[in-house]
């Protein structure tokens, strides 16, 4: 081969060395010095920065170029503002992981059980299946690796949450214990207070089981509190017999003093109040004093208007038979509802009757008046003929119905919700029996000016059209009457106490002779008049109660103009008796047994509402006590002890 001189040259040279790579830039090892420079420390073989959470290679030149770039605004202040700066990062980053070091080391167990009962509370009180937690656990899982995926202790918060047990029996057993803790809570404030009041009513759940929803009523501090003491199951009858036993041996159980108890609210059914065998009377014998039983004012208001309209009942028959035609049958009602979109309606369908509910009738009359037009041309292409339809009296008795009720369901609405005290209720019965008086003469004068859908419908009919209508005045009139007479016979009871409920507001105003004290004569209040006397008579104690009306004023004015109410009425009311000093102890007893007073069941039907939820077609297995639980934490305003009852438990890890 031949090699040229160059050639020769080069193989005759020792071969040159490999060169070592000691260039700071080629070595990827974290920094020491880049913590006090650049605000970096060590995470995972990387270079995390303190000021925003990033992570940067170990390179000396890409830490300075996120500094730079990223942090640029630090890079015009001086050298000492900027490391006082890192260092109050790092002095932060060092807190925050100690916390969740504390919290990842620190009773694990304890901490894990706290974990499951919260779980389980949370599932309870939005009531969902009791399995849920599975899933939930599963949705922490997931989010898990992004939401901590910054922090040094990723991998064993994680493990955390994989330890964490939620199985459904593990739920369950949760939810018992902190229903457990609540009740006893509750036990221990109807123990240490003076009066109270319960509210009964009855109903059946899904598996036709008897329900009994028992409510306490009493003043804790300076709240008025309305508490479930239980959702008792009746194994059989539902008697006043039954109820009265019921209730005795529920508050037997938990020692709670019967006697006690100052009124008791049902909602009027024959085995509540019976003079003879009704609940009311046997627990009276019971409890070794006169009870002020009340009939649930919002009962009586719906008897008074199926009672006072029994004359138009025919026209509630006649709108259900076509509403039940319309919507009952799956074809009729998608065409029906096409018919509806059509003519750009804002409604997509009738309102079906249901006649255990207080507002139905009247919302089904307001839909099927203004869907009228509809409805007749939907019957006439259906080939459906309904006489009453093309009658113009019966259409004049369907509109004058309509707005009747419309007035009723307002009276209804206004009857419903918690924080309104018994003068309150029986200033808007008082209100709504005026108003009747008004319509009365509304229609005495044939003006109509407080029945609108029966003035349009009039005022469109022709002359000899509204001959026909003429003889209906007499009708709608004694209706109204009939309407007065069903206020003025139900409500005499309430009357009874009406002056004497004005007492917790008017206490510097009202005269002794106006109070019906005989319902409270076994309680301790001999020297009642006396103080009545100087309390009325203290320039100083009757100005709490003009200050405490005027703050009234300012609620109820909010509420109408805001449609909010930001206080409780019935607080406030309790929290200026409770600056009254003990001089004026039996005026303080009478106010206190008053606020204590139910004036409805509106507790028991929303407690019914919330059980037909909680225990659903699809949740009919669940036993009653399990069910009962559920519904106590739902409706409860107590917080269980969560931190108590996970402290003495030991975690069993999921598998």
């Amino acid at each position: 081969m031949d090699l040229t001189p160059l050639k020769l040259y080069r193989m005759s040279r020792p071969p040159a060395k490999k060169r070592c790579h000691t260039n700071e830039e080629d070595i990827r090892e974290f920094k020491e010095y880049w913590t006090e420079k650049f605000g970096m420390i060590k995470k995972d073989n990387k270079a995390l920065c303190i000021l925003c959470s990033e992570s940067v290679v170990c390179r000396t030149s890409s830490v300075k170029r996120h500094f730079e770039t990223v942090h640029k605004n630090l890079s015009n202040v001086t050298e000492q503002e900027r490391r006082e700066l890192i260092s109050r990062e790092m002095i932060k980053t060092k807190k925050q992981s100690d916390v969740l070091m504390k919290f990842i080391s620190g009773r694990p167990s304890s901490n894990l059980v706290a974990a499951g009962f919260e779980v389980s509370k949370v599932i309870a009180q939005h009531g969902k299946p009791l399995s849920d937690g599975e899933y939930i656990k599963e949705a922490w899982l997931e989010c898990a690796p992004f939401l901590f995926d910054n922090l040094s202790e990723k991998d064993k918060i994680i493990q955390r949450i994989k330890d964490l047990s939620v199985s459904r029996k593990t739920v369950k057993d949760r939810i018992l214990k902190m229903e457990m803790n609540t009740t006893d809570q509750l036990t221990k404030d109807l123990a240490s207070y003076k009066f109270f009041s319960i509210c009964v009513d009855e109903s059946t759940d899904i598996t036709s089981s008897a329900r009994l929803a028992i409510f306490s009523r009493f003043c804790r501090d300076d709240e008025v509190c309305e508490e479930m003491i239980n959702l008792v199951t009746l194994p059989e009858r539902t008697t006043g017999a039954d109820i009265c036993k019921a209730v005795v041996n529920e508050l037997s159980i938990r020692q709670i003093d019967i006697s006690k108890v100052v009124s008791v609210t049902t909602d009027g059914a024959p085995s509540m109040i019976g003079k003879e065998a009704g609940f009311v009377n046997l627990f009276a014998k019971h409890v070794g004093h006169p009870l002020i039983g009340f009939h649930c004012i919002i009962h009586e208001e719906a008897l008074c208007a199926k009672a006072g309209l029994k004359e138009l009942q025919e026209v509630m028959q006649t709108v259900t038979k076509v509403i039940n035609y319309i919507s009952a049958r799956a074809l009729n009602k998608r065409q029906f509802r096409n018919l509806l979109n059509e003519v750009d309606s804002v409604y997509k369908g009738l309102t079906m009757y249901n006649n255990v509910r207080w507002l139905s009738r009247g919302f089904v009359l307001k839909r099927f008046v203004e869907c009228m037009d509809e409805i007749n041309l939907f019957l006439i292409n259906q080939q459906m003929s309904y006489k009453e339809m093309s009658d113009i009296v019966w259409i004049c008795k369907l509109m004058f119905f309509a707005d009747l009720c419309e007035h009723l369901n307002d009276l209804n609405v206004k009857l419903q919700g918690s924080g309104k005290t018994l003068d309150v209720m029986f200033d808007y019965i008082k209100a709504f029996e005026m108003k009747l008086g008004v319509f009365k003469r509304d229609v005495d004068s044939e003006r109509f000016r407080y029945f609108p859908n029966l003035k349009k419908y009039i005022n469109d009919l022709t002359k000899d059209d509204k001959t026909d209508c003429q003889c209906l005045q007499k009708l709608f009139v004694n209706i109204i009457e009939s309407t007065v007479e069903q206020f003025s016979t139900r409500f005499a009871r309430f009357r009874e106490l009406e002056e004497t409920a004005k007492f917790i507001k008017f206490p510097d105003s009202i005269k002794l002779d106006e109070l019906n004290l005989q319902k409270f004569s076994w309680i301790d209040m001999d020297d009642f008049e006396m103080q009545l006397i100087e309390f009325q008579t203290s320039s100083i104690w009757r100005q709490k109660f003009v200050e405490l009306r005027a703050d009234l004023e300012s609620i109820e004015k909010d509420r109408l103009e805001k449609g909010v109410r930001e206080r409780n009425a019935e607080n406030e009311v309790l929290m200026t008796w409770n600056t009254i000093p003990e001089t004026f102890v039996c005026l303080k007893k009478l106010a206190t047994t008053l606020l204590t007073i139910f004036s409805s069941t509106y507790s028991c039907e929303s407690l019914f509402s919330v059980m037909n939820s909680v225990k659903s077609h699809n949740r009919s297995s669940l036993t009653d006590e399990t069910s009962s639980a559920c519904i106590s934490l739902k409706v409860t305003k107590y917080k269980p002890d969560i931190n108590y009852l996970s402290s003495g438990m030991q975690q069993q890890k999921s598998h």
